[in-house]
């Protein structure tokens, strides 16, 4: 899988270098504590609700943080290193929650269970954020101008990223056992969505895409690898339904485009 890694973009520690300068306030005065073990949900919402407030990035420095449930406001975009930035959610609730808005980014955050849900948003970017592990998804991305880029996930129980919407998914690296490696569509919409150049080892289900007929998806140019139930399988709600479509039989699904993608 190590392929894909060069076509990432900019590490998302560059970007907080980049927009360190523009940020006036630090987590800390806000009474975020790294590395404790207590719960830190309610300082981090309120840091959030001021710094988006005052047009700042929430920048979140090494260390690992005990939140859940934290609502982003439209605009909120928080920044973190990569393998540092550790959220720590509980079983069964995400460490960020957000619906109907817009204009939301998370960049470079560590996730250990479920890292962010999205519902009904517009304009919603999670790009080079990891999920070491998760009880359940890793990342549910649901709306619509939707771009999900260069994540990491292992270990996650469901679906390792979830996209519900209209956007692009493109340069994630998958791994572990799970369910999915990547999931996309629900029992009732399938959205208009381009997967391409992603990479995924070892879920039962490399990418499984709702079999809906609100949408359109194209799917193409993915590595996967170790998928026992098959690289790409139609859903029909959570039920697998016919053959792998990396093999052929596509056309049984007019709103699915699968073209150059290699299952292993």
């Amino acid at each position: 899988m190590g392929g894909a890694a060069a076509l990432f973009g900019a590490s998302a520690a560059e970007a907080a270098a980049a927009v360190s300068e523009r940020s006036g306030r630090a987590l800390s005065d806000f009474g975020v504590i790294a590395n404790g073990e207590a719960d830190q949900t309610t300082a981090m919402q309120k840091a959030v609700d001021a710094l988006v407030e005052a047009g700042q990035p929430i920048l979140v420095p090494a260390g690992r943080y005990r939140i859940s449930g934290v609502q982003l406001p439209s605009k909120a975009t928080l920044v973190g290193t990569s393998g540092l930035s550790v959220i720590v959610a509980p079983p069964g609730r995400a460490a960020f929650e957000c619906v109907g808005r817009q204009g939301v980014s998370l960049r470079g955050l560590s996730f250990v269970n479920q890292g962010v849900v999205a519902r009904e948003c517009r304009n919603l970017t999670v790009a080079d954020c990891e999920v070491l592990s998760s009880d359940g998804d890793g990342l549910y991305c649901g709306g619509s101008g939707l771009l999900v880029t260069g994540n990491r996930a292992a270990s996650c129980a469901k679906a390792a990223i979830w996209v519900e919407g209209d956007g692009l998914v493109t340069n994630n690296l998958i791994g572990g056992n799970g369910r999915f490696g990547l999931r996309i569509g629900s029992a009732w919409r399938l959205g208009t969505v381009t997967v391409i150049a992603n990479s995924i080892d070892g879920p039962a289900v490399g990418i499984g895409v709702s079999s809906a007929e609100q949408g359109y998806a194209m799917i193409a140019m993915n590595m996967i690898a170790g998928a026992k139930e098959g690289g790409i399988r139609a859903l029909d709600g959570d039920t697998v339904i016919g053959k792998d479509l990396t093999r052929g039989g596509s056309e049984a699904f007019r709103n699915l485009a699968i073209a150059a993608n290699v299952s292993m």
